[in-house]
């Protein structure tokens, strides 16, 4: 998952890969005013949000960000302003087998590639097929 935040405009992304590394969804969404922090968690949410509703359970994430890192493992605490989030990461994830770890932002790329569409399309979206080209050359890389 990754977010996207410009001139105080958020956005995040995500996708879904198989155990092959198939693409399996991805999506963007839109968030409007927020700061980057917000976008991170919000994504993460979204994200792990798509994963039960296509019934994958068990998960590895990879964010770019150490302080979501760090929030999920409750090494620090969240800013107040993000609580109602990270309640709704915590529900989401109560049945998963989850492992939440930070990334370089370079190994991030098409997660990054789809929250950026959130930021330039204003709109959320879920892809399952079709995915763009963009997106299938920064995941092969």
């Amino acid at each position: 998952m990754d977010d996207a935040s410009v001139n105080h405009i958020a956005a995040g992304g995500g996708v879904v890969r198989g155990n092959s590394g198939e693409i399996m969804a991805a999506f963007h969404s839109f968030y409007g005013s927020g700061t980057n922090n917000l976008a991170e968690s919000r994504a993460l949410l979204d994200g792990l949000s798509l994963c039960r509703n296509i019934v994958i359970n068990r998960i590895a994430v990879r964010v770019d960000s150490n302080l979501v890192e760090s929030w999920y493992h409750c090494k620090g605490d969240s800013p107040w302003s993000l609580a109602r989030w990270w309640l709704k990461i915590r529900e989401v994830t109560q049945d998963l087998d989850i492992v939440v770890a930070h990334v370089y932002r370079e190994l991030n790329a098409p997660a990054d590639f789809m929250a950026t569409m959130g930021i330039h399309n204003s709109s959320d979206q879920i892809l399952h097929a079709d995915f763009p080209s963009r997106l299938l050359g920064l995941a092969a890389g």
